[in-house]
């Protein structure tokens, strides 16, 4: 069984906010398998994007955790 995946979570449609930050990454060298991006939703319903990453130590982690909006639901704080 997989591990279960690290969640981010923005209000609105943030999907080609996301790709830029793919792109970002892939243009320091980071491919998306590379950067633990596993899939991404815009859920219109909820009027939320929901970006599932492998790991809350992954490159896209650490970019979305640095910009405005991204929130981590039920995460613990890091230390």
């Amino acid at each position: 069984m997989a591990a279960p995946f690290h969640v981010f979570i923005k209000d609105g449609d943030a999907l080609a906010e996301v790709d830029a930050v793919l792109g970002a990454l892939a243009a320091r060298g980071v491919s998306r398998e590379a950067s633990g991006f596993a899939k991404y939703m815009h859920v219109v319903q909820a009027k939320q994007t929901v970006v599932m990453i492998e790991s809350r130590e992954s490159a896209l982690s650490a970019e979305l955790r640095g910009r405005a909006g991204w929130r981590e639901p039920g995460d613990v704080p890091l230390k």
